[in-house]
């Protein structure tokens, strides 16, 4: 059964006339005529009396007609509801970034986005994992670093760069490093990935762009897994931190912590925002992705 055959069934007994059906749905008698037809043939049920003055519904024909009406009618309520969502962001997203991130940065970017556009409704959750966009039904997840070959629509929203950081009290007792090489010296806190204690440090050029320097491996007694401690280590003196601004951008605006080596920089990647598919996005997210890369890119903490 076509529903397109239906909805001629349905037009052809609200104007009561083949032609006044035809007339309504832009289409020939003839055509109106074939789409019963075909019907009719389909469920082996006569469902309209012709005369050649008027048409009547059969017993069959009037059962049929005010079921397929309120199903009819739910499909174009439906048909209404979607284009909607496209017409103006609303609707729900699930959303997926690291912990520091949301705590640090996103808490204020989403409140202000659902603050102007309040028939939206988001749920986000901040994880050290990196989570299965598809499998567990994330609209978008925001990525650090270097990105895997995948199958997901990936944006860059900006650059990350991590940046030396110590206590007044540490430096205090073991001095202000002066050059790369006295880092050797310190006690530098350290993660869990080996390979993000030996470190690539930059120095910008006289072009504006960032030159190599040197190379080093970080030493040090406090190794972490979460940058959220390294900082909070820090300030309590027990080493020098590396970090992006957007975390340490509140404990050296309140003098807790200070920089270190600040001609230096560590290059960590770029900031990413991805998603399933660049097909039939929702209104609703590809708004808020639009939102959110206007907020990173004004922001000097993702350079």
């Amino acid at each position: 059964m076509d529903l397109n055959d239906v909805a001629v069934f349905e037009r052809v007994v609200v104007e009561g006339s083949l032609t006044g059906a035809a007339a309504r749905l832009g289409q020939t008698k003839s055509s109106v005529s074939r789409s019963l037809a075909r019907l009719e043939e389909s469920l082996g049920v006569r469902l309209l009396q012709r005369t050649t003055r008027k048409l009547n519904l059969t017993e069959a024909g009037q059962v049929f007609f005010d079921r397929t009406r309120r199903v009819l009618g739910e499909l174009r309520e439906a048909e209404r509801a979607v284009t909607q969502l496209q017409e103006s962001p609303r609707g729900h997203l699930r959303i997926t970034m690291p912990v520091e991130l949301g705590m640090q940065f996103m808490g204020r970017v989403v409140a202000e986005f659902m603050q102007q556009h309040p028939e939206v409704t988001i749920e986000a959750e901040l994880s050290g994992r990196v989570v299965n966009l598809v499998e567990e039904g994330f609209d978008l997840a925001f990525r650090i670093g270097e990105l895997p070959d995948s199958s997901l629509v990936a944006r860059k929203l900006g650059n990350l760069n991590g940046y030396f950081y110590a206590s007044p009290a540490y430096l205090g007792r073991f001095g202000v490093p002066k050059k790369p090489e006295d880092l050797a010296a310190h006690d530098v806190i350290l993660f869990m990935q080996p390979k993000e204690n030996s470190v690539q440090l930059m120095r910008q050029g006289k072009s504006g762009k960032y030159e190599p320097s040197c190379q080093l491996t970080l030493h040090g007694r406090l190794t972490v897994n979460n940058i959220g401690m390294a900082c909070d280590a820090a300030v309590a003196g027990i080493g020098i931190a590396l970090m992006p601004k957007f975390l340490s951008a509140n404990v050296v605006s309140a003098g807790q912590l200070m920089p270190v080596l600040p001609d230096y920089v560590v290059l960590h990647g770029g900031l990413y925002v991805m998603y399933p598919s660049r097909d039939h996005v929702p209104t609703a997210l590809r708004t808020f992705i639009d939102f959110v890369t206007v907020r990173v890119r004004e922001h000097p903490w993702f350079e």
